[in-house]
């Protein structure tokens, strides 16, 4: 890929991850004006470091190591005139539980995704086991099934979906 290409990815990867990074920076920081400063430093060390960018690998936990240094920069530039700053410390621990948020969200539309991808009577069947919590005998005596039956059924669906996630994170970098 060459460079044109590679600046054009990290363009469109940008404008799509502008909106969580702002969230990201938001909750680390009390002003909305302040994120807005940020965001820029950031975009202005992300193009900096454009050399580092890897268009095969996710872009926004990339980019979020960004913000959180920019962040913790505009803390200490700023910590003399604003009284109410979390910490240092605060700030770290926030950072770490990001990539889990993404991750689960990440998980979250796959399996999303993969439910749409099952017949009519798969999903409802799921519903009616998984959501309404009835239990799997009551199950199959509404689908007029033996409980062994419905239980192998449930097995095949639960691994199709296991492939399905995994093949849909694993597309997106969630290896």
């Amino acid at each position: 890929m060459d460079d044109t290409e590679r600046q054009i990815q990290f363009t469109r990867q940008f404008s799509e991850s502008e909106r969580a990074m702002r969230a990201f920076a938001f909750s680390l920081v009390p002003h909305r004006q302040d994120v807005d400063d940020i965001i820029q430093d950031t975009l202005k060390e992300l193009w900096n470091n454009f050399d580092k960018f890897d268009p095969e690998r996710p872009f926004l936990p990339w980019a979020n190591r960004f913000v959180y240094h920019q962040v913790l920069m505009h803390r200490r530039s700023t910590a003399t005139r604003l009284k109410y700053t979390f910490s240092e410390e605060t700030i770290r621990r926030l950072v770490e539980e990001q990539p889990t948020l993404e991750r689960d969200r990440a998980l979250s539309d796959a399996l999303d995704q993969c439910l749409q991808k099952l017949s009519e009577d798969q999903r409802e069947l799921v519903r009616l086991r998984y959501f309404t919590g009835e239990s799997l005998k009551e199950v199959a005596a509404r689908m007029d099934q033996t409980p062994e039956a419905m239980y192998k059924q449930l097995q095949r669906i639960r691994e199709g979906l296991q492939r399905c996630i995994s093949k849909r994170l694993a597309q997106e970098g969630w290896a």
